[in-house]
């Protein structure tokens, strides 16, 4: 069910979209050893974005907007929407922590995303989680809606449950378009900003957001790791 969330348009990303990192995930082999496989960094992160295979048709989720309004009755404190790709999931999570930049928030069964300034930090929970991310310059053209080049750092847990970073370049672009969208009875607006980014193995992501002239991410479609996909975030209380 699509959202209406104006990040999610296709003037940017398809709505719905998984990203397409699908390959051949060729069978285990009895004399693969497990030492063959934690050789070489860059080759074992390459194969696990290389071999996902098609993502399985996302489960009918609630009504975003109902959910929410909802949400807002019994909750106080912020709140926000998720949606997830990879696997499905999709709900309205509120805040259980605030230290600084960081806000963690929870999903009714205990699992949590970690946001800096809106930007995804962390997981844990969900499998595959992303153990931490460098967002600090990207985040800093984002929030003050301007154009330019940032090294970004994804670590994510594979298999075996060892850290893999993923080093990326990445190119944020001030649209220069204005949005304003009605959700959970408020006006959202903004400047959308697109984050485009490269790594290894030929990865591609491409991020955008919805920044407030107080330089506050008040929507975003985020990439998080290559099993979760990419997440979408829409602020319901600040």
């Amino acid at each position: 069910m699509s959202t209406r969330f104006p990040i999610l348009r296709p003037a940017l990303v398809a709505a719905g979209a998984v990203l397409a990192l699908a390959g051949c995930s060729g069978g285990d082999q009895v004399g693969n050893s497990r030492g063959a496989y934690l050789g070489g960094l860059s080759k074992q992160v390459a194969k696990d974005i290389t071999s996902i295979g098609k993502a399985k048709p996302a489960p009918a989720k609630p009504d975003p907007e109902a959910e929410s309004r909802s949400a807002l009755g019994l909750n106080k404190g912020p709140l926000v929407y998720i949606s997830m790709e990879g696997n499905g999931y999709a709900s309205v999570i509120g805040m259980a922590g605030e230290n600084g930049a960081m806000r963690t928030y929870y999903t009714p069964y205990k699992q949590s995303i970690v946001l800096r300034n809106g930007l995804v930090a962390a997981t844990r929970g969900f499998g595959f989680d992303m153990e931490s991310a460098d967002t600090a310059s990207v985040e800093s053209l984002i929030r003050s809606r301007r154009s330019g080049t940032a090294p970004k750092v994804i670590r994510y847990l594979d298999g075996l449950s060892l850290e893999r970073p993923i080093p990326l370049s990445c190119q944020v672009s001030n649209t220069g378009k204005t949005v304003s969208y009605p959700f959970a009875g408020t006006t959202w607006s903004g400047v959308q900003m697109v984050e485009h980014c490269t790594g290894i193995a030929g990865l591609k992501l491409d991020n955008s957001y919805v920044v407030s002239a107080a330089g506050s991410i008040v929507s975003s479609r985020q990439w998080v790791t290559p099993q979760l996909g990419y997440m979408t975030i829409q602020t319901v209380r600040p």
